[in-house]
């Protein structure tokens, strides 16, 4: 018979039989991880270790967690501490006999396992930290208490706090697992994960097989919207001052300040009308539509878009479109080869003095454009035909037979079109255009 169930007595009455007393979950945990026993004065040693040795922990874990170390936040380094604090205070509660809650502690740990899930964090980091950070504790604790606790007890202690740190190592472990199904359920997540994928040209079945659980039948072609936000959208309410909800037909990535959105050609205005109202601090980039394949170099698009609106060489619009500056894109998809190679194919030019210099660029890029005789020339630069004739004279003794060389003129063209060049720093672009 079990102890609830219940029992007849001779009248034929039944009462239930009275449930047999737990044993407290604290004593569970001190048979667990072979709490030895130990004195109200070598506990106090313990203890006094035990919260020394706080900082030093949370130290090792900001320190070995990649992800920690790079974006360090007091916050987080509150949160470590306390966990570290409280799992401290629970070893010597278990070891003194005191009764306590290890229930609250546990939770404390699923808790910290289930948020690196959420964060789509790999728990090797955390592991490997606690792990290094838990053998120094028993080695401080053996030292300290040296001549203070008898050596077998010192040894014991060491081992089952190392059973105890692994106990609540199986708590992270069980959060951890919990926040990855929770995570995969999500449909925000799939979406991230969607992008992500595209981005970073992962398998094609991997791909259709993501987009398939958001019910996106992805089309043949694709846009990519980019914008700069002032804070993770994730974090932001919608509200219809900014409205964060996107047409079905795309998959976004807003986990971070970089927000990105990679939708059907059909749905781009609605998609970039959006994405205008939400608290950005630049515009929105749209690229032109690119197969599933080429979606990485569509993202560089939008990066080399925003660094040449931020170099004023593209108009900051509310929405900046790819295919309205593919020239500028073409001549700065490579800055740096852009530089060298304008440097090099104007350098028959820096012997003339500045004023001639910028006046000879200007007839020359209309010439090389347009391959117009003096007087059209002269007439479209505002300027008298004998200067346009002794410009062309003296270009074409600068450059030699290289102006009848196709290719050469072609990368001239290229690098009067360079804005940014080193070589063209003396130039006075905007007449140039």
């Amino acid at each position: 018979m079990s102890p609830t169930q219940s029992q007849t007595t001779t009248a034929g009455t039944r009462v239930p039989r009275p449930r047999l007393p737990r044993r407290s979950a604290s004593r569970q945990l001190a048979e667990k991880i072979h709490a030895p026993h130990v004195s109200p004065t070598e506990c106090a040693v313990i203890r006094r270790v035990g919260r020394g040795l706080v900082p030093q922990i949370t130290d090792e874990i900001l320190r070995q967690v990649a992800a920690y170390s790079r974006h360090p936040t007091q916050r987080r380094r509150d949160l470590i501490t306390k966990a570290v604090a409280s799992a401290v205070e629970l070893y010597a509660d278990v070891v003194e006999k005191i009764p306590s809650d290890p229930e609250t502690v546990s939770a404390m740990y699923f808790g910290m396992g289930k948020g690196e899930a959420l964060a789509e964090r790999s728990l090797d980091g955390f592991r490997a930290a606690v792990d290094l950070a838990t053998h120094r504790a028993a080695e401080a604790i053996r030292h300290e208490a040296e001549g203070l606790v008898p050596d077998d007890v010192r040894g014991t202690l060491c081992g089952s706090l190392l059973a105890y740190m692994g106990i609540l190592l199986d708590d992270v472990a069980r959060g951890y697992a919990a926040g990855v199904r929770d995570r995969e359920a999500d449909p925000c997540w799939i979406r991230r994960r969607l992008v992500r994928g595209l981005a970073g040209a992962a398998d094609a079945e991997v791909i259709d097989g993501l987009a398939a659980r958001v019910g996106w039948q992805l089309p043949p072609a694709v846009v990519v919207c980019s914008v700069d936000t002032i804070i993770p959208l994730d974090s932001v309410e919608p509200s219809a001052e900014h409205p964060v909800e996107l047409p079905g037909g795309c998959a976004w990535d807003t986990a971070g300040r970089r927000a990105l959105v990679i939708t059907d050609p059909a749905d781009v205005d609605a998609v970039s009308a959006v994405m205008r109202g939400w608290p950005r601090t630049g515009s929105v980039f749209v690229t032109v539509p690119v197969p599933l394949a080429d979606v990485p170099a569509a993202i560089r698009w939008t990066e080399r878009a925003r660094d040449l609106v931020e170099s004023g060489m593209i108009p900051a619009d509310p929405v900046v479109r790819c295919a309205d500056h593919h020239v500028a894109l073409l001549l700065n998809a490579d800055p740096t080869l852009s530089r060298w190679e304008a440097s090099e194919a104007l350098a028959p030019l820096e012997a003339f003095k500045d004023e001639h210099r910028r006046a000879m660029l200007r007839t020359l890029r209309l010439w090389l454009l347009t391959g117009a005789n003096a007087p059209a020339l002269a007439a479209e630069l505002g300027i008298h035909e004998h200067t346009v004739r002794n410009h062309k004279l003296r270009l074409r003794a600068a450059f030699g037979s290289r102006l009848q060389d196709p290719e050469f003129v072609t990368l001239l063209l290229f690098a009067l079109g360079a804005r940014e060049s080193s070589a063209l720093d003396w130039v006075e672009l905007e007449r140039c255009g």
